[in-house]
C-alpha cells in the first residue's frame, strides 16, 4: 500500500523534474544592437559602435590587429535596419593611409548577440585580378566594460 506522504514526495519531484526539464530550452536575454557596444571577431579585429541614429545611420570604428593601420581605430559609417529576432548591417571603412576600403555585411543575431559578416577590400591601383580581396568572420560580442 502507498502511502499519501510517498505519493506526494513523488508527485513533487516529478514537477520538479518535469520543471527542470523545460527550463533547459527556454531562451536566453536577447541583446539588441545598439551603440556603446562593441564586437572582436576570430582575427581579435574589434568593431565599436558609438551612435545608431533613428534612421538606421552607424558610426563608430574597426580596429585590427594586423595590416596597415594596424592598432588604430578607424572610423566607420554604415547602416542598421532591427526587424524580428535581429537586423541586417552594413558598414565601411577607409583605411586612413593605407589606399583601400573595406565594406562588410552581415546579419545580426539578437539571440547570440553575434553576427556573421561577409567583407571586400578593395586596394585603389589600377584595375587588377587581385586588387579585390573577399572574406567572412564572425563578429561576438565583447562583455561590457562597466
Amino acid at each position: 500500500m502507498i502511502m499519501p506522504a510517498k505519493i506526494a514526495r513523488a508527485f513533487l519531484c516529478w514537477v520538479f523534474m518535469a520543471g527542470a526539464a523545460l527550463g533547459q530550452g527556454q531562451a536566453q536575454a536577447e541583446t539588441k544592437f545598439a551603440a556603446g557596444l562593441s564586437w572582436v571577431n576570430e582575427d581579435g579585429t574589434v568593431l565599436t559602435i558609438t551612435a545608431v541614429a533613428p534612421n538606421g545611420l552607424l558610426t563608430g570604428s574597426v580596429t585590427t590587429q594586423a595590416g596597415c593601420g594596424a592598432k588604430k581605430p578607424q572610423a566607420l559609417t554604415g547602416w542598421y535596419f532591427g526587424a524580428g529576432a535581429g537586423g541586417a548591417l552594413t558598414f565601411s571603412v577607409n583605411w586612413e593611409g593605407c589606399n583601400s576600403v573595406t565594406t562588410w555585411s552581415a546579419q545580426y543575431s539578437n539571440a547570440t548577440g553575434s553576427f556573421r559578416a561577409l567583407w571586400h577590400l578593395a586596394i585603389a591601383s589600377a584595375p587588377a585580378w587581385n586588387g579585390i580581396v573577399a572574406g567572412a568572420h564572425t563578429f561576438v560580442m565583447q562583455p561590457s566594460k562597466k
